[in-house]
């Protein structure tokens, strides 16, 4: 059953991509296909291969066997792909009119490496201010394991976004002089970025900025065409990115935990397994029914003790579930679950509250979203700032409490950096 999984949904994002109907190898159907078989297929022929290393606590919890559990998330997760490409053709053909691209953007020169640098000053110095709050760069890397204690309160790295801002703005320097200065310049902001994301032991920022800087590249300076070369540099590349993404848990564990398996990275690198424990335990009476839906965004304005408040992240009720073999929902307070979370996401959050109108209207609105992202890029195609707003979207937004508040939080941050480059780089548009 699972052999048929894998290919089924092989087949269905191959013929995705192939018919998206785009030239531009980073149209959001193109880019979520890709995402989709990078992100899901390993897991699936994995567990084909290895049927017995899927978690038994799922399939107890949810009462099925292996097979019906993978068989009922086929389904489910088939539909939720097919209506976010619905979502996307839709948007298109309803949206596409009111995003009419714009012939040419005259930035200043000196005004774009100005603000380049005034944006890494920004990201570098809310760095240092929280190196300078937990004791310094030695006791962060020696206290790795402890991340998410030591980022608790530290506002100050939400700026740290300005980082790869400045990247891009470097990029569109040498978009706009060709200097090898500038070249250097953002290799070496690219280094000191990757170093500071990868400081916090985390693998996801570190990653994203590198598809960000290869869509940067595809949209500032060559069009990538998918050939011989494209396919020779991204196979070393990946292997690049597979080191990484093995080294980086050993930074944050000095137990067994950071022992590399392959059952070890296919669920380190993959949600499969949480939208298959979605699909099969949330019916009509265990769905949630939005209860507690709006709970995470109250947070601030409630004047309880921390313990007694909902998580933000809805994922920790997940977890709970399968763990302890009992039902959890929100909005339950912190002291009676973990702080352990399987992240809901968009799947998670809408067959958990939903069911199968709830897959439908996220994904389809989840396209929409893509869409209307991709065409403001489109737009504005010399604003460095659009580009990462959109791999955040591609790989970040989505419904569930978590996302939606980690979107709020990074959105008037874009927005600023947005009307900077507009305002402060001379970037006079006009109309094509």
């Amino acid at each position: 059953m699972i052999f048929l999984c894998f290919f089924w949904f092989a087949l269905l994002y191959f013929l995705t991509y192939k018919f998206a109907g785009s030239n531009d190898v980073f149209a959001p159907l193109k880019f979520i296909s890709v995402k989709y078989a990078v992100f899901n297929l390993p897991f699936l022929l994995f567990t084909a291969f290895n049927p017995n290393s899927f978690l038994k606590p799922i399939l107890n919890v949810c009462g099925v066997s292996l097979s019906e559990a993978f068989w009922q998330y086929t389904i489910v997760q088939t539909v939720a792909f097919l209506c976010l490409v619905a979502g996307v053709v839709f948007a298109d053909k309803k949206l596409g009119g009111f995003f009419k691209p714009l012939a040419s953007a005259n930035y200043n020169y000196k005004n774009v490496r100005l603000l380049a640098v005034v944006f890494f000053a920004i990201g570098m110095g809310a760095y240092t201010v929280f190196l300078s709050r937990i004791g310094g760069l030695g006791y962060l890397l020696n206290n790795i394991n402890k991340r998410i204690e030591l980022q608790s309160g530290q506002y100050v790295l939400a700026l740290l976004p300005f980082l790869t801002f400045s990247t891009l703005m470097f990029m569109l320097c040498i978009k706009l002089k060709n200097k090898m200065f500038d070249k250097v310049i953002t290799v070496v902001l690219a280094i000191v970025t990757i170093f500071v994301f990868s400081s916090f032991g985390a693998r996801k920022n570190t990653l994203v900025f590198l598809v960000t800087l290869i869509v940067a590249m595809h949209y500032l300076l060559k069009n990538i065409k998918i050939n011989k070369k494209t396919l020779a540099i991204s196979s070393v590349l990946g292997v690049g990115l597979l080191l990484y993404i093995i080294i980086i848990p050993t930074l944050r564990f000095k137990d067994t935990e950071a022992k590399f398996t392959a059952r070890n990275f296919v669920y380190q690198t993959s949600y499969t397994y949480i939208d298959v424990f979605a699909a099969n335990y949330f019916n009509s009476t265990t769905a949630w029914n939005f209860k507690g839906f709006f709970e995470p965004f109250l947070i601030p304005f409630k004047k309880q003790e921390k313990s007694k408040l909902p998580q933000i992240d809805q994922g920790v009720y997940f977890n709970a579930i399968v763990v302890n073999g009992k039902h959890y929902e929100p909005p339950m307070s912190r002291d009676e679950v973990s702080k352990t979370s399987w992240p809901a996401e968009n799947f998670g959050t809408a067959y958990a509250n939903l069911l199968m109108p709830g897959i439908v209207i996220f994904f389809f609105l989840q396209g929409v979203v893509f869409l209307i992202t991709y065409n403001l890029l489109r737009r504005y195609s010399y604003n460095p700032v659009l580009i990462m707003l959109y791999l955040i979207v591609v790989f970040d937004f989505n419904f569930s409490s978590l996302r939606i508040a980690s979107f709020i939080r990074i959105f008037p941050i874009v927005l600023l950096a947005f009307f900077a480059v507009i305002l402060m780089a001379n970037g006079k548009v006009k109309d094509g």
